[in-house]
Parts: C-alpha cells; structure tokens; sequence
C-alpha cells in the first residue's frame, strides 16, 4: 500500500511566506530605527537618557503648566472681566400697569390701566469689573509659587527614580558580561577535562562514569552560558526602553575597572525630606486661603448700556438709540455659615498634623537611607579584599587538583568539585566589583539632588 503523500495549499504556503518576509520586514526596520551609540561610563546614559526619555519630556510639559498656573493666579488678584451681552426683544404683548387715576384727573382711590414701554427693545450692554481687595485670590499667588518648587522636586525625584533604575541594570550588565567571560574560560577547561578524561578511559585507566561526569560537566557550563546570554538580552531590553527602544546600546565600561575604587564617600541627599516639607507648606497655604474665602471682596463694577427702542420694528429708522452706564464700588460678602467652607478649613487642618508627623519621620527615614547607602557601600569594599583571597586560594587549589588528577592520584569528582568552587569564587569576586560601582553610583547619584 503506497502512502499519500501531503501537499501544503498553494494559497496557505504563500500566505505564509509573506507573513514571514513581513515579520522579517518590521524586525528590520526597527533595528534600522535604532540609534547605534556606545557608551563608555554611567554618566554618559544618565546624561543621555535625558534626551530620549518620556519622563523628562513630561517633567517639562508639568513644569510649564506649574508656571501657568502660576502666572493665572497672578492675573486673578485683580480678576478683570468684562460681562457683555445682546438681547433683541419683541414685545408682542406688553405688560399691563395700573397707575393711579388721579393723576390722569380721575376719581381718587382708582386706577388706570397703561401699557408703558415700546414693542421693540434691542439692547447691548458691557459690565467692566475687578476686584480691589480679595485676600483668598492674593494668597493663591503663594500656593501656586509653592506648587512650582513641588513640581520641580517631583521631577527630581522621578528623575533620581530612572537614575537608580538604569544604575541597576547598567551593572547587571557589566555582571553578566564579566561572567559570560569567565564561564567561556570554564568551557575550555571542561573541554580539555572532558578530552582528558577520554583519553584515559581509552587508555583504559579511567572508568566510563568519570567520561559521563566530564560531560555533564561540560554541558552544565554551556547551559550557564545561555542562562547568562538570555539574561544580559533582557537587560539589555530593559535598558533600551529607558531610551524609547531609540538606542541599539553598546556598552564598553568593564566591571573590572571598580578593582581599585576605594575612595571615601559621603551621602547628602534630603529629597524626600524636602517633598514632604513642601507638601506641608501648600496645605498650611491652603488653609490659609480657606479662611481667606470668608473674607468680604471689594470689587469695582460698571455698566455701560445702549438701547434701541420702536414700535415700527427692530432698528427701525424712525427708532431712537438711548445710552445709559454707571460705576461703583461692590462688596460680596458669603457669611461663613458656609458648611462646605467650615469642613474644608478643618480638613486642611488636620491633614496639616499628618503632614508635619510626615516630615519629622522622613526626616529620620533620609537620615537612615544615607547611613545605609555609606555602609553597603563600605560592605562591598570589604567584600572584594575577602573574594580576591578566596578566589586566590580556590584557584590554587584547583590547579593542584588538576595536576594530581592528570597524574592519576586525584578521582575525577574531586576535580569537578573544586573547579565548580573555583567557577563560584570568580563570579562572587565579579558580583563583588559589580555591587562596589553599583553602590558608588548610587550615593554619587544620590548627592546630585
């Protein structure tokens, strides 16, 4: 019995390819959209982050409107308004008056019906007004100054926030770079154990385990590898999004150049201690404009009017225009039985007593966030002198092993064991540089607010 063999449909298998060559099509052209660009320290991407991230394109846009915000209020301490309107009226049944007869040489004690006023009434009028004395809209020019120095220290925060995240992930790449390194070097050595190792059990003096242990050996190191190459992509990916996925980055620093950092430093950084202070001076302001809003506004009010009046028809030519205006002084006046301004006022007040119980604790916090900035710091100072010692000895102890392995005195397993130690020992000596420049730029970064 012949099988049938299967046919892909002409029109599915086309399809197909031109859904790949479109794929393949959109992959290039974001890798062509791509800026490349090296960078050889983490100053250079926090200066050039500025340039390409949302967030300070964001911070800029909030920074305008803080300053509209600003000038409006300045603008809104005298309130100029001119209320203007137009009404056209046809009057077609006019209201009747009762007027006293006697005036019209009738009886005393009655009254005459009249119909006062034209049919047609056009009128337009212009009301020119401002305030003289308002103390709530003069108090909202503080609140606004204070809403700018609080949107400014909010930029900064958010901008000290993406700095410590690319600081992060700027080292998780050194790391992992360093370790790609290390373990290709490890890859080697398996390779020529594991040759070895054959070689042995050819010659019939080593047993066919120690050949399978050697492998596994080998493969464990390559699967690392591609942990470690899977892992640097996504950091990678993870950095390129701080640019707007813009920037196909190259970086070039070596995690080795911190073997040597051991200068002192210092955190002086009162960030969030300054926020919470600011927050406390706008509720305390807003308080006080609360209060303000009891108080009477003189306003200075005018009226300038023009009438056309007929009873032949809107703008008749026969019609006659009159003009009429007036100035004078206007006191506006909410008595503070207000229930909605009383419950304001006391709410401002006790978010007052959260706000000051909130600066004296960040205050503490900021104290305890610089001690231990200093300290993980002065940690990983520390740490790499002991690394540097433990990787000297498992070295040492390892190249022994070897030999005595290669001269038949040494099992196969203890040599595995101390080239894993030697392999754990090297990468905790490369974390160890990693955590000396990620906590150096930390608190560098920290002292730029």
């Amino acid at each position: 019995m012949i099988a049938k063999t299967s046919r892909k449909h002409p029109k599915i298998y086309r399809l197909k390819n031109y859904i790949s060559i479109l794929i393949v099509s959109l992959v290039c052209l974001q890798i062509q959209a791509q800026e490349k660009k090296i960078f050889f320290n983490l100053q250079e991407v926090l200066s050039y982050v500025k340039t390409k991230n949302s967030t300070f394109q964001n911070a800029t846009i909030q920074t305008k409107l803080a300053e509209l915000t600003y000038k409006s209020s300045i603008g809104n301490v005298i309130n100029p308004r001119i209320p203007t309107s137009a009404q056209l009226l046809d009057n077609t049944k006019q209201q009747v008056s009762y007027l006293p007869a006697e005036a019209f040489g009738g009886p005393a004690g009655t009254f005459k019906e009249a119909k006062i006023g034209l049919q047609y009434v056009s009128t337009f009028s212009l009301q020119p007004q401002f305030d003289i004395l308002n103390l709530a809209n003069i108090a909202q020019i503080k609140s606004a100054k204070i809403n700018l120095e609080l949107n400014d220290n909010q930029n900064k925060i958010n901008e000290k926030k993406i700095y410590d995240q690319l600081n992060a992930i700027y080292f998780n790449i050194l790391s992992y770079e360093a370790q790609q390194e290390i373990i290709n070097d490890h890859i080697e050595i398996a390779q020529k154990l594991l040759q070895v190792t054959n070689n042995k059990f050819t010659e019939g003096i080593a047993r066919k385990q120690e050949v399978n242990e050697a492998e596994v050996n080998l493969i464990s190191l390559q699967d690392k590898l591609q942990q470690l190459e899977f892992n640097l992509q996504m950091q990678y990916q993870s950095f390129a999004l701080f640019f707007e996925n813009t920037v196909d980055a190259d970086i070039r620093q070596s995690v080795w150049d911190f073997e040597k950092t051991n200068e002192p430093l210092q955190t002086n950084t009162k960030l969030l201690t300054q926020n919470n202070m600011l927050q406390l001076k706008m509720a305390q302001q807003d308080l006080r404009v609360a209060r303000y809003q009891n108080v009477p506004v003189i306003s200075f009010t005018s009226s300038i009017n023009w009438q056309n009046l007929s009873n032949n028809g809107l703008f008749h030519k026969d019609s006659r225009w009159t003009d009429y205006n007036f100035v004078g002084v206007k006191l506006n006046w909410d008595l503070p039985t207000n229930i909605q301004k009383l419950t304001t006022s006391k709410n401002k007040a006790y978010q007052i007593d959260i706000l000051k119980n909130n600066v004296l604790h960040s205050d503490l916090e900021n104290q305890n966030a610089n001690l231990q900035m200093g300290i993980e710091y002065q940690k990983a100072l520390n740490q790499l002198s002991n690394m540097k010692k433990i990787y000297e000895l498992k070295k040492d102890t390892y190249e022994k092993n070897y030999n005595q392995y290669i001269e038949n005195i040494l099992a196969l397993d203890k040599l595995l064991i101390s080239q894993n130690d030697l392999l754990a020992s090297r990468i905790n000596l490369i974390t160890s540089l990693a955590n000396i420049g990620f906590n150096k730029n930390k608190i560098e970064i920290n002292n730029e607010f």
